[in-house]
């Protein structure tokens, strides 16, 4: 069941990742009522009511993320294959490396400054003169690449680093923001 559900509905969502992400909050909670649904019927309970943290237990159990981690997720996959040159499709001219040249000595800056951390980059595009932009896939996942530690950015391969995404995304969920209570 879980194959049929991954294979058949997950895959079409999935494949327009870039558009699906910009969704309001109102259609991602449609699609998580419906893929909790799924889940009941995956785990042969169709009459359970689970709370969110039930949800999120069963979701973590059949290795499936909440569509929100899933739409970060998709997002960082791409973006690390355009990093390690894995596409055919460069970064764009306002997304850069850091240049450890600017920063201040800092905690948060350390690993920059000192070589350890080359995989950070910066937008240089202005959101309040450039608003149509603010959602766009380079701005967004940037700032959610700079997140993650430099050690899964400089994974050795596309599967450590994933793996690496997915338990920090599990680690992360906010059991408030995934279905509303009612």
């Amino acid at each position: 069941k879980r194959t049929l559900y991954l294979s058949m509905v997950r895959s079409f969502i999935e494949y327009c990742n870039p558009i699906w992400n910009n969704i309001g909050k109102v259609k991602l909670y449609t699609f998580e009522r419906l893929q909790k649904n799924i889940i009941k019927w995956i785990r042969n309970e169709p009459l359970a009511s689970y709370t969110n943290s039930q949800y999120l237990k069963h979701l973590s159990d059949l290795n499936i993320l909440p569509f929100k981690e899933l739409f970060i997720y998709n997002d960082l996959r791409l973006f690390y294959k355009i990093v390690y040159n894995l596409v055919p499709l460069p970064l764009p001219h306002f997304i850069s490396p850091v240049d450890s040249s600017t920063l201040r000595s800092t905690r948060a800056n350390f690993n920059i400054i000192h070589g350890l951390d080359y995989t950070s980059f910066t937008d240089t595009i202005d959101i309040r003169t450039h608003s149509a932009l603010k959602d766009s896939f380079f701005h967004r996942t940037v700032q959610v690449w700079n997140l993650l530690p430099y050690q899964t950015r400089q994974s050795a391969s596309l599967t450590v680093f994933l793996a690496a995404v997915k338990k920090q995304l599990f680690q992360s969920v906010d059991v408030s923001s995934i279905i509303p209570i009612s």
